[in-house]
C-alpha cells in the first residue's frame, strides 16, 4: 500500500511538473522582420560591424516618417528607405547613415508632394557627389536614391 501511494504521489508530481513546463513555454516568432542584426567580425583582432538581415536578403528597412513643421531625420545604419507619410512638412533635413557599407543604397520617398524642401547631407567624414538641397519629391512614386562608395567615402545620386 505504501509503495502504491509513493508511486501515485511521484506520478502526480511528475505530471504537475510536466504540465508546468508545458504551460510556461513562450511563443516565439518564426519569421524575420528584417530588423534582426548580428555582429560580424573580420577574424581575431579585426574590426567588426553589425550585419542586419535586411542586407543579407537584399531587402530594405522601411522607416515611415511624419510630422509637421521643420522635420529632421538622421538615418541609422540599419535604415535604407525613408518614406514621408501624411501632410507635408515645411522642410525635411535628412542626414545619411554612418557607418555606411560599400554599395549601400538609400532611398527617400513620399506619398505627399514635397516641394522645394528636402535637403540630404552626408554624415561626418563622408561627402556627396553634387548637392541635394531644397529638392522636390512628387507623389506618388517620387523618390531619390543614393549609393555609397567606401573607396571614395562619397554618396552618389543614382536616381
Amino acid at each position: 500500500m505504501t509503495r502504491t501511494r509513493t508511486l501515485l504521489a511521484g506520478a502526480a508530481l511528475a505530471l504537475a511538473v510536466g504540465l508546468g513546463f508545458a504551460w510556461a513555454q513562450t511563443v516565439q516568432q518564426n519569421n524575420l522582420s528584417g530588423n534582426e542584426c548580428w555582429n560580424a567580425g573580420q577574424g581575431p583582432g579585426g574590426t567588426s560591424s553589425f550585419l542586419c538581415v535586411n542586407l543579407v536578403r537584399n531587402g530594405s528597412a522601411l522607416s515611415l516618417v511624419s510630422g509637421s513643421g521643420a522635420a529632421t531625420t538622421t538615418m541609422l545604419p540599419a535604415q535604407s528607405t525613408l518614406f514621408w507619410v501624411g501632410a507635408a512638412p515645411t522642410t525635411w533635413a535628412i542626414t545619411l547613415p554612418t557607418p555606411a557599407f560599400d554599395g549601400e543604397v538609400v532611398s527617400i520617398g513620399t506619398d505627399t508632394t514635397l516641394t522645394t524642401m528636402v535637403t540630404v547631407t552626408p554624415a561626418t567624414g563622408q561627402t556627396m557627389d553634387g548637392t541635394y538641397t531644397s529638392q522636390t519629391l512628387t507623389a506618388p512614386g517620387g523618390s531619390a536614391e543614393f549609393q555609397f562608395s567606401f573607396g571614395t567615402l562619397k554618396w552618389y545620386r543614382i536616381r
